[in-house]
């Protein structure tokens, strides 16, 4: 047994498939295919069978990748460990992020973290909640920058920021002349909201009163973008709730942007690791860039009232 062939394994657990867990892995086919059958024969197990819809693991198998995500894993923090001694940030760093954060915050630290540090390779995949905190567990992310709190013991979170909501107004929706609005503002009335799956719906709903969870309208548009919401509500009419960094750009000079009534409703964003991470400076320097780029105000301080994303 070899790590090599436990990197074929957990990379075809991974893919479900020969060819794209072989291209993963920059190998042929074949040779990925001969090294599993290989395990396979030393373990005296069949590891996987093929479906209809590509390979499944078996019943064994599930569990052998699972013994194998966790020995790479514990290679990966021998080597990390290793570059920590040497005072170096190198290596690769496989951040999770989602997707009502990623296109406010991303261009805020990314091209800084790499100018800091040209020996990382960072890579970004744009993921729901539940994706980044099942591949944290399983070793194919070394960070999630996600809303919290998750209250899952095997996961570290930092505290980062608490992003206020707003509410963004057209001009002839009621509460366009209102300094500020509360949650009992917020009817069903023209509410605009996220497509199913993203967290920021969840909270969304969590601060409006149980009568804006439904709408009479006779039809329905979710978008899974912010911008298309603001874009609906600016063109159109109606009302949507935005997290503050959708509209730092705007914020003091646009009349639909409304703050709430203290204590404003936040969104807690973190960074988020395994417990078994190591690379402690890395995250460190990721959460001093982000912070050094955003508003003070949006800096965690315990100040709002934290909506649950679930």
């Amino acid at each position: 047994m070899t790590l090599q062939q436990l990197e074929y394994l957990v990379s075809l657990d991974t893919h479900r498939q020969f060819v794209l867990a072989a291209e993963k892995c920059f190998v042929s086919q074949p040779t990925l295919s001969m090294q599993v059958q290989k395990l396979e024969d030393e373990l005296g197990v069949l590891l996987f069978h093929r479906t209809k819809g590509g390979i499944e693991p078996t019943a064994i198998g599930a569990k052998v990748v699972q013994h194998a995500r966790e020995v790479l894993r514990s290679v990966k923090q021998l080597k990390e460990a290793v570059q920590l001694e040497k005072g170096e940030l190198v290596g690769e760093l496989r951040l999770g992020i989602i997707p009502t954060l990623a296109q406010y915050i991303v261009p805020l630290f990314l091209l800084e973290l790499v100018e800091r540090h040209p020996q990382l390779r960072v890579q970004v995949e744009e993921l729901q909640t539940e994706q980044i905190v099942q591949r944290l567990k399983d070793n194919r992310l070394d960070v999630g920058l996600l809303v919290t709190p998750l209250e899952d013991r095997a996961l570290q979170e930092v505290p980062l920021l608490e992003e206020p909501f707003l509410a963004y107004v057209s001009a002839g929706h009621p509460l366009y002349g209102q300094a500020t609005v509360a949650p009992a503002d917020l009817e069903a009335h023209e509410l605009w909201l996220l497509q199913q799956g993203h967290c920021f719906r969840h909270q969304v709903l969590n601060i409006c009163t149980p009568a804006a969870a439904t709408d009479n309208r006779p039809f329905t548009y979710e978008s899974g973008s912010i911008e298309t919401l603001k874009q609906l509500v600016r063109l159109n009419r109606g009302y949507t709730l935005v997290p503050e960094l959708s509209v730092l750009d705007e914020i003091n000079n646009n009349p639909m942007i409304k703050r709430f009534a203290a204590p404003e409703p936040v969104r807690e964003v973190s960074l988020v690791v395994h417990h078994s991470f190591v690379r402690l400076p890395l995250l460190t320097t990721l959460r001093d860039i982000i912070l050094d780029r955003v508003p003070e105000r949006l800096q965690a301080k315990g100040a709002g009232k934290k909506i649950r994303w679930k």
